[in-house]
C-alpha cells in the first residue's frame, strides 16, 4: 500500500500503527491487520482495530518495539487495499425516546428536527462497525448523519440499563451492559450485544452493518448475571463471614480478547500474585482473591495452605497478626481475618490449590462489569482445586519482601502515544510535577489531582477512539490525568503516555491521597525494565525456602 503508516509505542508491550487518514482508511487498516495475520511475527499476541488505528500487543520477553514496527511496515508494503468481505447485516429494534430515550427531544431541537424526523435519519442507513471497544460488544459505528452529530454530555451517568443506545459527538452505538457513559441516549435496544456464556459472546463484530428499526414498545430481557461460578471439583475451603470491601477473584489476567472489548483483567499487583502463589506451591499465574482496603473475614473448612502478599489488609489468625509473604497452615474453624491496611490498597490471598471458579473466556479473572464474577458475599463458600500442595510451604526472605512506598511513588512511562496533540512543554510538565492520586480510583481507572496539561485545540478533532492497555495516561477535558488499569480498551481522550506494567503494581498500592510523580524512559529501556522485573520476581520464587 502506498502512504507511510506511523509506529508509536504504548508503553513496553504494545505499538501503534496510524496508517494515513484517507477515505479508505478502514480498508487500509483490515489490509494491515490481514498481512500481520499472515506474517504471523514471532512474540505478537494480538491486533485490536481502533477508529483510525491498529494496536499490535506482543510479548516484550521475546520481542520489541522495533521488532513490531518493522513487521508493520513488511504488512504494509506488502498488502494491497482491497473492500474487505461483506459483514453481516444486523437489524437492531429500538424504542425511541420517553424513559428509554431521555435526550431524544434535546438532540432532535439541537438538530433543528422534530423527534420524529430525528428517529427517521437515524434508521435511514446501515453503519458499519469498525470496531469493539470500552465494555465487551460496545460498537463504535461509522456513517451517522452528520447533522445529527451531538456532544457528549459534560458528566457521565452513573448507570445506563443494558442496550442504550446513544450518541457521543459524530459517532453512534450503545451500551450492551449499560454501566456508566457520557452519551446522549435517544433509546434503548432488547437485544443482548453480549453475552460471556454465549458463543460468540459479541453480536456483532467489526465489519458488520447495523440497521435502527424504531419499534413502539418491547420487552428487554435481564443481562447475564454477575456471579461467581464455583468449579463442580472444587473443594470448599473458606466460608466468607464478612465480605470486606472489595474482595475478587484474580489471577494473571484475560489475554488476546481485547478486540472484543474484553480487558485484561487479572490482580493489581502482578507481582504479589505470582509470589503468593509460588508459596502454597500453585503456578504463578492461578487464581487467588484479591483484598482491597476493607479485608474480608473467613472460617476455615479444610486444612490448607494460605499466604497473603501485597501491602493491604493485614490478616489475623483468631485474632493474632499472621505474617505476610509466608505460607501458614489453616485448621478447620479457625477464623482468618484482616484488618485496616497496611502500606497499601492490595492483598492477594493464595490458597493451596487455587481458587478453583470455572474458566470464562480464556480466565478465571473476574470482571463483574463483563458478568463473569463478582465480590465474595456472606455465605459464600470459596472452593480450591483438588490435589493442592499438602507440604509446609514457604517463606520469603526478608531482604527480598517489597519496601513500602516511601514519599512519592516514582512511575514510568514512555511518552505517547498521542503526544503530538499536546504542547511541546506539556511532557516536561508531565515530568517535573508531582501529581496525587484521587479518590475516584478502581480497576478500570485512577484520575490524578495536578497541574492542568492541557491539549492543543486541534486534538479534539484528531482524537480517535483507539485500543489502549494497563497504564495509558489520558488527559481529560479538564487537563487533567486519568490511568487506565485493567479494565479498560478504548480511549478516546489524547493519550499522553504509557506507565510501564512494572509500575503499574506500585500504582495499584497506593491509596487515596497518595504523591506520584512521571520519569519518562526510552521503549527499549521499558522492555529492559519489564524483562529485569521478570527476573526479580524469579529470584524471590527461587528464593523461597520452609
Amino acid at each position: 500500500m502506498n502512504g507511510h503508516v506511523a509506529c508509536k509505542p504504548q508503553g513496553e508491550a504494545a505499538v501503534m500503527a496510524y496508517p494515513p487518514r484517507t477515505p479508505d482508511l478502514p480498508a487500509r487498516l483490515h489490509a494491515l491487520a490481514t498481512g500481520l495475520a499472515e506474517l504471523v511475527p514471532p512474540g505478537l499476541i494480538e491486533t485490536s482495530l481502533g477508529l483510525a488505528s491498529l494496536q499490535l500487543c506482543f510479548d516484550p520477553q521475546t520481542t520489541d518495539h522495533q521488532a513490531m514496527a518493522r513487521a508493520i511496515e513488511q504488512a504494509w508494503a506488502t498488502a494491497s487495499v482491497a473492500p474487505p468481505p461483506p459483514g453481516r447485516l444486523l437489524d437492531v429494534p429500538v424504542v425511541y425516546g420517553g424513559e428509554h430515550g431521555p435526550d431524544l427531544a434535546f438532540v432532535a431541537q439541537r438538530a433543528g428536527l422534530s423527534p420524529t424526523q430525528f428517529i427517521a435519519r437515524h434508521c435511514a442507513r446501515p453503519l458499519p462497525c469498525r470496531c469493539l471497544g470500552f465494555t465487551p460488544g460496545f460498537p463504535y459505528l461509522e456513517g451517522l448523519d452528520p447533522d445529527l452529530a451531538c456532544p457528549r454530555l459534560d458528566s457521565p451517568r452513573p448507570d445506563l440499563p443494558p442496550g442504550a443506545v446513544g450518541l457521543g459527538g459524530d459517532q453512534t452505538g450503545l451500551y450492551p451492559l449499560g454501566g456508566p457513559g457520557g452519551w446522549r441516549i435517544i433509546g434503548r435496544t432488547p437485544l443482548l450485544f453480549y453475552h460471556p456464556r454465549r458463543d460468540p459472546p459479541c453480536l456483532v463484530a467489526p465489519g458488520d452493518m447495523i440497521r435502527f428499526r424504531p419499534v413502539a414498545d418491547s420487552h428487554f430481557p435481564a443481562p447475564p448475571a454477575a456471579r461467581n461460578r464455583w468449579s463442580q471439583d472444587g473443594l470448599a475451603a473458606l466460608s466468607v463471614l464478612r465480605s470486606g470491601g472489595l474482595c475478587l477473584v484474580q489471577d494473571a489476567g484475560r489475554f488476546g480478547r481485547s478486540r472484543l472489548g474484553l480487558p485484561q483483567s487479572g490482580a493489581l499487583d502482578q507481582q504479589a500474585l505470582a509470589v503468593a502463589n509460588a508459596l502454597v506451591g500453585n503456578a504463578t499465574t492461578d487464581a487467588a482473591l484479591e483484598l482491597t482496603l476493607l479485608g474480608p473475614r473467613f472460617k476455615v473448612v479444610r486444612p490448607l495452605l494460605a499466604a497473603v502478599c501485597g501491602a493491604g489488609p493485614s490478616p489475623r489468625l483468631d485474632g493474632q497478626p499472621l505474617a505476610m509473604w509466608r505460607a501458614h497452615l489453616l485448621l478447620p474453624d479457625q477464623e482468618l481475618s484482616f484488618g485496616p491496611p497496611k502500606g497499601g490498597a492490595r492483598a492477594v490471598l493464595a490458597l493451596s490449590g487455587g481458587v478453583a471458579v470455572e474458566p470464562e473466556l480464556g480466565s478465571r479473572a473476574a470482571y463483574p462489569l463483563g458478568r463473569i464474577g463478582a465480590p465474595l458475599a456472606v455465605g459464600e463458600v470459596v472452593r480450591v482445586g483438588p490435589g493442592g500442595w499438602q507440604g509446609q510451604g514457604g517463606a520469603l526472605p526478608p531482604e527480598l519482601v517489597p519496601a513500602a512506598a516511601d514519599g512519592a511513588i516514582t512511575l514510568r512511562a514512555v511518552a505517547g502515544p498521542n503526544e503530538e496533540m499536546f504542547p511541546a512543554t506539556a511532557l516536561a510538565v508531565l515530568a517535573q510535577s508531582e501529581f496525587t492520586l484521587d479518590e475516584r480510583a478502581d480497576r478500570r481507572g485512577a484520575r490524578l489531582r495536578g497541574p492542568a496539561i492541557n491539549a492543543r485545540r486541534s486534538a479534539a478533532g484528531a482524537a480517535k477512539s483507539e485500543p489502549v492497555r494497563p497504564g495509558v495516561v489520558q488527559i481529560t477535558p479538564d487537563g487533567q490525568a486519568l490511568v487506565l488499569l485493567r479494565e479498560q480498551t478504548m480511549g478516546g481522550y489524547p493519550k499522553i503516555a504509557t506507565i510501564i506494567g512494572p509500575d503499574l503494581d506500585l500504582l495499584g498500592q497506593a491509596l487515596p491521597g497518595a504523591r506520584l510523580r512521571f520519569r519518562l524512559i526510552e521503549p527499549a529501556a521499558a522492555v529492559a525494565a519489564t524483562r529485569q522485573r521478570l527476573r526479580q520476581t524469579q529470584e524471590m520464587i527461587e528464593a523461597l525456602h520452609p
